[in-house]
Formats: C-alpha cells, sequence, structure tokens
C-alpha cells in the first residue's frame, strides 16, 4: 500500500521487493509506488521537516485518532533525527517511508527460531533516509504503529530493508527494556493459561472434572497459583 503525498488516500499497489544494490544497501527511487516520499524542495529545511512530520501523521492517522497521530509523528521524528542530521547535506537526500511487518519473538537463550517460545507480528513503520541515491540500514528507523522506535539492531535493519519484513528477537533479563519486559510478561502469563487449560482438559477427558472446575471457578492453576479470570466474562458454569 502506497499513501499520495498531500492527500491521505491509500493508494494499492502491487506486492514488490525494494531494488537492492547490496547488503545493507536499497536504491532510493524518487516517485516510487511502493513509498510515501518527501523531498526537498529547493526551500528552507523546516518547510521539509514540515512536510515530512504532514506525511507521517498521514500514516498514523489510519490507525490513531489525530491528536495520537500528531504524538506518534513526532516520536518517529526523533527517532530518524540522527539520520536525517547526517544525510541533509547530501546529494540525492529524500526520504522514503512505508507500512512493514515486524515479527517479535520472545526467547530465553538465544536468537534463533528453535529457542524462540512466543512470537507475533506487529506492523511498523519503516522511515529510510536515503543519501546519494540509496538508503543505508544504518540511516532507517523502523517504529511502531505509536512511533516508538522497535530498536531493531544494525544487523536486523540489513535483514529487513529490502524486503520490509523484519524479526526482533527479545530475550529475558535485566537488559530488557520496560516496554520489552511488559510484553514478555503478557506473552508469559497467557503461554501458561493456554497450557493450564490443556493439561485441564486432558484430565477431564481422563475422568478428572476437578482442575477444570479450578481454573474455570476459580482461576486456579493446577501447577499452584492464580491466574485470576481465564475466561473473562463467562459466568458460572456448572461441571457434573
Amino acid at each position: 500500500m502506497a499513501v499520495a503525498a498531500g492527500t491521505g488516500r491509500a493508494v494499492a499497489s502491487p506486492p514488490a521487493t525494494a531494488s537492492t544494490t547490496g547488503s545493507g544497501l536499497r536504491q532510493a527511487v524518487p516517485h516510487d509506488s511502493q513509498f510515501l516520499t518527501v523531498e526537498p524542495d529547493g526551500r528552507d529545511d523546516i518547510s521539509f521537516q514540515d512536510r515530512l512530520r504532514h506525511a507521517l501523521r498521514t500514516v498514523f492517522a489510519a490507525v490513531q485518532k489525530p491528536d495520537e497521530a500528531a504524538e506518534a509523528a513526532e516520536r518517529a521524528l526523533q527517532a530518524a533525527a540522527e539520520a536525517l542530521d547526517g544525510a541533509s547535506a547530501s546529494e540525492g537526500f529524500l526520504v522514503q517511508i512505508r507500512i512493514v511487518g515486524v515479527d517479535v519473538a520472545f526467547s530465553d537463550q538465544g536468537a534463533g527460531d528453535e529457542a524462540a517460545y512466543a512470537s507475533y507480528r506487529r506492523l511498523g513503520v519503516e522511515i529510510g533516509v536515503a543519501r546519494d541515491g540509496a538508503v543505508r540500514a544504518e540511516d532507517t528507523s523502523v517504529v511502531g504503529l505509536d512511533g516508538r522506535s522497535f530498536g531493531l539492531t544494525a544487523e536486523q535493519t540489513r535483514t529487513g530493508l529490502s524486503t520490509g519484513h523484519y524479526r526482533l528477537v527479545e530475550t529475558g533479563g535485566g537488559s530488557l527494556s520496560t516496554a520489552a519486559r511488559e510484553r514478555l510478561e503478557a506473552a508469559q502469563t497467557g503461554l501458561a493459561r493456554v497450557k493450564a487449560t490443556q493439561d485441564a482438559l486432558k484430565a477431564f477427558r481422563s475422568g478428572d472434572s476437578d482442575p477444570l472446575k479450578k481454573l474455570l471457578v476459580d482461576g486456579e492453576s493446577p501447577a499452584g497459583g492464580k491466574f485470576g479470570a481465564v475466561f473473562p466474562g463467562i459466568g458460572a458454569l456448572a461441571i457434573n
């Protein structure tokens, strides 16, 4: 999907892969239908920043209320500020924006798929700052739909630069950000609930209804501890 600059209209475009010239490098072609492109127009930097801000608001407004979209746009500008400052004097300077996918996986040990025990896909916004006709991984920021940076490493950015499909693996431990830790804890709680339900249903099929009763009525795990409402709003269940 591309967004026509200045109109706020979504324009359908066929799926395509951006051309690359090497590892961590993507050619930046003005008026590429895969991107919402903002170029300097010979006027001052304030004018360019305003037009870039407007373009980002247009993207975020598709999923946010106007005030929230404006806040998200400001956060996204901050995420891309270093790349914008470094590239502003370069030949072929422009900014390309597109919607991308980010697979977020949680792992206790490593970054491999085999170590991930929970994952989900999020939409993100890629802000690629082009200089000398190319977008480099180090000049690319990937933010969430709230404008906050995903914090991708240089290698993760290089891997997704051409396809628009990124992968982020968050590991346990003290190195996690507050937001990442909250997502990890939510994933762990959800998985524990699923496992408790599976275990209770397995016991029920074997003729033991007590674990399922405790789980549904009291929110109590067969392994001990409370889950709270496992099925919120389900009401009282009678299990004979």
